[in-house]
């Protein structure tokens, strides 16, 4: 499981956050500088006492005013504002402390007599009070619209002056409204009485101009005084008899368009009569069906049972035939009424055929019987002759109505025109009435709303307006100040405030990781393990028994501490790297850090210890050119080394130191070369690689800071993966943020984080940034502390010049005292050491 997550997070590094991981609460940043807190905190106390002490003694005089309104809230009417009652607290406030109150209380005797108030002019006094004084309102509109009650304070250095301020505030407040009251009414009932008296004769004499002009003009008035015009009248009178008599006519045309459409579809008269007489209500329509002849009735006589059927089917297709007419003058031949109702009558009409041939069939048997001559004929001419001289007389009368009505309407147009000619001219006598009323209306709404003023300034007067009550007398003075517990509680929030901006100030500053989900969410890789602070301190008589091993440097805590929690510390790293080698088949890992100190080199030591204590081959590579530490760590020879390798001075077998522990070889610096970085550019370092990788399970490669040098960056093109020590200190976030950076641009696998040193946090960056934003040395190389107490402790010098293998020794570079010698190999071209070096 160990395994998987470390390969989930590493592969996060392709550009996913990983999720769950959040930044601190302002609560815990707080608790972390609570000493902070606890400083400002106790400061803001000790301000908030040292203020106290030095505050002078205030007192404070009260009273409480009810202010009464005599006047009701009311409505106006005219003006949809509420009047009366008692205005709000803000506007009482800023009543109180106007300029004419200021000015009234600074000028009495009461005041000016005082002995702190001698000597001070009436401005100064009015400011006193001013900025004394308290106004503050217990009740509100919702208690009550006509009372108020408030509280009148002054707080001042002198007991005398406060009571005595409340007292003349009091009496000056009531002065105040009584006078105000009283200038108010005064120039309000002049402003009313003047805009009466001026419009009172306006009315008059409007009104008396309106009865002149009623008396002169031919307009008549209702008994409301509404005005009458007799021409428009009766022109309204004459439209409606009008009206009436075109409806007549429209019913006349109807009645005589139905006969002649009748007329016009039955060809034959006696159907046609008896259509029209049907309905019209002419009477009854089968008189034209009476027998007027005995011949006729002797004929007639042979059929009756035929004639009577006929007669009954005859009666049916009238209504139908008057029915179809109606409908088709008022929807046309096609509408769906009138098709059902055509066919009804055509099957009427086959029925009357049939009848007809029956009885025409038993007619004619008759005859030849009888031998008789064809009365039929003759009676139905007869009956035809009848039927057609109706039709026609009552079209006739139709059309002699219809002409009637319309002379009669015509003569009434004439005599509307004339009335509405006549009506137009008093439309001007019409207009002035109006006008008239329009002012003498606006005259008597205006003297109206001025009597009602009037009335309103009579009850003023009477009730008296804004009255002042007293309802609590002013007592005696007390003391209000300086409050100890509010001046310790404001400066002491003040204290924590400022302390937890500090706070904030600081963390922002530090720019610090405060956990391992931190670390793993901004760097996105995984924390291998955390080594905390190693006292040390070497078990003497526990777990090192052998004299080669207690040689070695206490800071192997796997060695000289194996149940030590930075031991096991380390072994989790080991497992890491015995997973990675699982999961991509790694073997040469690089150990870098982004500063000095972040504790690479003890590292690298102990996981190569680590790794040969579990049984596999391990070669330790110090490429720390610079500052190598290896030799040191193990008690080797620093003469013997890499640099040798790389000049051809002796194969990597020869070079390879072995030490008292099993399974582990170190290769050392070697002298120490006045060329790091040019050293690590050669081809030669790629041999040395190959030749570890074939005689080794494992190789650790210690390499510079990357921050400092660009030494680590050429080292990621011979190993398979890179493990980044960081420390826990100031600045440490972006630094290695940068290193990170610096890997992941290089082409280099990163297989985790270890957090060295976990319990210590350093107050103090080892560099800065400059305005390009990149890196400058502050001296890891020549000259700086490490490397001077690696020559120091080594006995060494950087006078040994790297330039790979050649048939020519190699130059010697010796100190300003020191002739330069030769050392075995050469290279074909000079080189001078970096004399100053700035790293990249």
């Amino acid at each position: 499981m160990l395994e998987q997550d470390i390969h989930q997070i590493n592969d996060a590094a392709a550009g996913e956050d990983l999720p769950g991981l959040s930044g601190e609460s302002m609560l815990t940043v707080l608790w972390r500088f609570k000493w902070l807190l606890v400083i400002f905190t106790a400061v803001g106390l000790g301000v908030g006492y040292w203020v106290y002490q030095r505050k002078p003694t205030t007192y404070m005089a009260s009273s409480k005013l009810m202010f009464r309104s005599d006047k009701p809230l009311i409505l106006n009417s005219q003006t949809g504002v509420m009047e009366g009652g008692i205005p709000s607290g803000n506007i009482m406030q800023s009543v109180i402390t106007s300029d004419s109150i200021m000015a009234s209380v600074a000028q009495d005797p009461a005041l000016t007599l005082l002995p702190s108030m001698t000597g001070k002019s009436v401005a100064q006094i009015a400011a006193t009070i001013r900025s004394g004084v308290r106004f503050q309102t217990i009740t509100n509109a919702a208690d009550s619209r006509d009372r108020m009650i408030a509280s009148l304070s002054f707080e001042g250095g002198d007991p005398a002056l406060c009571v005595a301020a409340v007292n003349v505030m009091s009496a000056a407040i009531s002065d105040h409204f009584d006078a105000e009251r009283e200038s108010q009414l005064d120039n309000l009932g002049k402003l009313v009485n003047q805009a009466y008296n001026d419009l009172l004769p306006k009315y008059e004499e409007l009104v008396e101009e309106y009865h002149e002009f009623q008396e002169n003009s031919p307009l008549k008035w209702d008994k409301d005084r509404q005005v009458i015009n007799p021409h428009r009248e009766r022109q309204l009178r004459l439209q409606a008899e009008r009206e009436d008599l075109e409806s007549e006519a429209m019913k006349y045309e109807r009645e005589l368009k139905t006969a002649d459409l009748i007329r016009q579809q039955n060809p034959d008269p006696i159907m046609v009569a008896q259509m029209i007489g049907g309905s019209a209500g002419l009477g009854d329509p089968n008189r034209f069906s009476e027998i007027q002849s005995p011949m006729a009735a002797n004929v007639l006589g042979l059929g009756d049972d035929l004639e009577l059927e006929r007669l009954g089917v005859e009666q049916q297709l009238v209504p139908l035939e008057t029915e179809r007419a109606e409908l088709i003058s008022q929807f046309g031949d096609n509408h769906p009424q009138v098709v059902s109702i055509t066919s009804k009558i055509e099957n009427i009409r086959r029925r009357l055929n049939e009848l007809e041939s029956q009885k025409a069939a038993r007619q004619a048997q008759l005859r030849a019987e009888i031998k008789t001559t064809d009365i039929n004929t003759l009676r139905l001419k007869e009956r035809q002759e009848r039927a057609s001289s109706f039709v026609a007389a009552y079209m006739g009368g139709l059309a002699q109505r219809l002409t009637v009505l319309q002379e009669d309407m015509r003569e009434l147009d004439q005599k509307i025109a004339t009335e509405e000619a006549l009506a137009d001219q008093l439309h001007k006598a019409e207009n002035t009435d109006k006008a008239f009323n329009r002012k003498m209306d606006f005259l008597k709404g205006m003297l109206d709303e001025l009597d009602q003023r009037i009335e309103e300034l009579d009850l003023a007067n009477t009730n008296g307006g804004i009255v002042v009550e007293p309802l609590l007398n002013t007592g005696n003075a007390y003391v209000t100040g300086p409050d100890l517990k509010k001046d310790l509680i404001l400066f002491g929030m003040l204290g924590l405030g400022l302390s937890g901006l500090m706070a904030m100030l600081f963390e922002a500053g530090a720019k610090m990781f405060r956990s391992a989900e931190e670390i793993q969410k901004e760097l996105r890789l995984p924390v291998l393990s955390h080594i905390p602070l190693d006292e040390s301190r070497v078990q003497q008589g526990k777990t090192v028994m052998d004299k080669e091993l207690s040689r070695l440097d206490p800071k192997l805590s796997v060695v000289h501490r194996p149940y030590s929690s930075s031991a096991e510390a380390i072994r989790g790293i080991r497992t890491a790297l015995f997973f990675d080698r699982r999961a991509y088949d790694s073997k040469v890992f690089q150990i870098t850090s982004p500063l000095p100190g972040d504790g690479k080199s003890t590292i690298a030591a102990n996981i190569g210890c680590s790794i040969a204590q579990s049984g596999k081959k391990v070669l330790l590579i110090d490429l720390d050119l610079r500052s190598p530490r290896m030799s040191l760590r193990f008690n080797l020879q620093s003469d013997v080394g890499l640099t040798n390798v790389l000049n051809g001075e002796m194969s990597p077998g020869a070079a390879v130191h072995e030490t008292p522990i099993e399974n582990l070889d170190i290769m050392a610096c070697g002298p120490l070369p006045a060329n790091p970085a040019e050293a690590l550019t050669i081809a030669e370092l790629s041999d040395v690689f190959d030749w570890a990788r074939a005689n080794y399970d494992f190789v650790i490669v210690d390499t510079p800071p990357l921050l400092m040098v660009s030494d680590p960056a050429v080292v990621t093109t011979y190993v398979d993966a890179a493990m980044l020590v960081m420390r826990i200190r100031r600045r440490c976030k972006p630094n290695a943020k940068e290193s990170v950076a610096m890997l992941r641009s290089a082409g280099v696998r990163i297989v985790g984080v270890v957090v060295n040193k976990i319990d210590e946090v350093s107050g103090s960056a080892s560099y800065k940034a400059s305005a390009s934003g990149s890196y400058q040395s502050i001296g890891y190389g020549y000259g700086d502390k490490y490397r001077q107490r690696y020559q120091k402790e080594a006995n060494a010098t950087d006078t040994y010049i790297v330039k790979g293998k050649s048939d020519e020794a190699p130059t010697v570079v010796a100190p300003p005292d020191v002739s330069p010698t030769l050392i075995t190999g050469s290279t074909n071209a000079e080189s001078t050491p970096d004399e100053s070096y700035s790293s990249r």
